[in-house]
């Protein structure tokens, strides 16, 4: 599946990347693959639930939907899309804020603004567009604590004054992301409008879902490449998410940094004939 949703995105931003590591030794350059498969199964119970209007546990985030990747919840009537996102913004810094200990000992943690400032990433604004992933820890038999029937989850996030931070002094960050479900934390998860989505998502800041961690990555040095599902009329779509790391010995420190290129690559190659490659049409086949 998602080797077609690498495809489709290729073609609709008829871009190219190319990256290399260090001068000295380029391809030492690890490839990890950070997401959380999402099944066609699973994407027609949840848009068919959305176009029907049926009542659905949000504030818990939707985990069987995958990794996913929104601006603002469904809900509201922002006009910001997945689809609109600048390619640019798509391949950015990585910067891992590791949380895991703090939810060893609170698993339902509130990662409040004082207690965010301890790390540099979030006190100072960086200077090339960065993805900031939140490392709550978050695994699959944590799933087992969503209720959706109630729709009480005990789940950690973000509190609404950090994301205000992010969203009033961190202007180079395009992107934030989570191994949880949601971003939603005790504190917002109830609210309709005072919520972590909306203010990030009406500062044009994409929010990334349901990370899976199949292996460590490096806190600093790493970029990422994200490709949502580009749907024009949905604020949450299915999302494959890469990082490209220097490959280096753990118990090594090291200062190398990932250096990535996008550059705009545009074919004048005729259409095949009797090709639908052009002509795919994702709203019929969900349908």
């Amino acid at each position: 599946m998602y080797k077609s949703l690498l495809s489709l995105f290729i073609i609709v931003t008829e871009v190219k990347f190319s990256f290399t590591g260090r001068r000295d030794n380029p391809d030492r350059i690890d490839i990890v693959d950070m997401t959380k498969p999402t099944t066609w199964t699973s994407m027609s119970l949840y848009y068919g639930a959305m176009e029907k209007r049926w009542k659905m546990c949000t504030n818990c985030g939707t985990p069987s939907l995958g990794t996913g990747m929104h601006l603002e919840q469904s809900e509201t009537s922002g006009s910001m899309h997945p689809a609109v996102i600048p390619s640019e913004y798509l391949l950015s810094r990585l910067t891992v804020i590791d949380l895991t200990g703090m939810t060893a000992i609170n698993p339902t943690i509130v990662l409040t603004l004082d207690v965010a400032l301890q790390w540099a990433a979030l006190k100072h604004d960086p200077r090339e567009p960065t993805l900031l992933l939140f490392r709550f820890g978050w695994s699959e038999e944590d799933n087992n604590n969503i209720n959706i029937r109630t729709c009480a989850c005990k789940v950690p996030g973000l509190s609404y004054e950090l994301a205000e931070w992010i969203a009033a002094n961190l202007s180079h960050v395009v992107g934030v992301a989570t191994d949880a479900p949601t971003f939603e934390s005790e504190q917002t998860r109830e609210f309709a409008s005072r919520t972590v989505s909306n203010v990030l998502g009406r500062s044009g800041i994409y929010m990334i879902e349901n990370v899976h961690f199949r292996r460590k990555v490096p806190e600093q040095g790493c970029l990422s490449l994200a490709m949502p599902l580009k749907l024009l009329n949905s604020v949450y779509v299915p999302a494959r998410l890469t990082a490209f790391c220097p490959a280096v010995n753990e118990n090594r420190q090291t200062d190398v940094h990932v250096v990535m290129a996008l550059r705009k690559d545009i074919h004048a190659q005729a259409r095949l004939p009797n090709s639908r490659v052009y002509d795919v049409n994702l709203d019929e086949i969900l349908s």
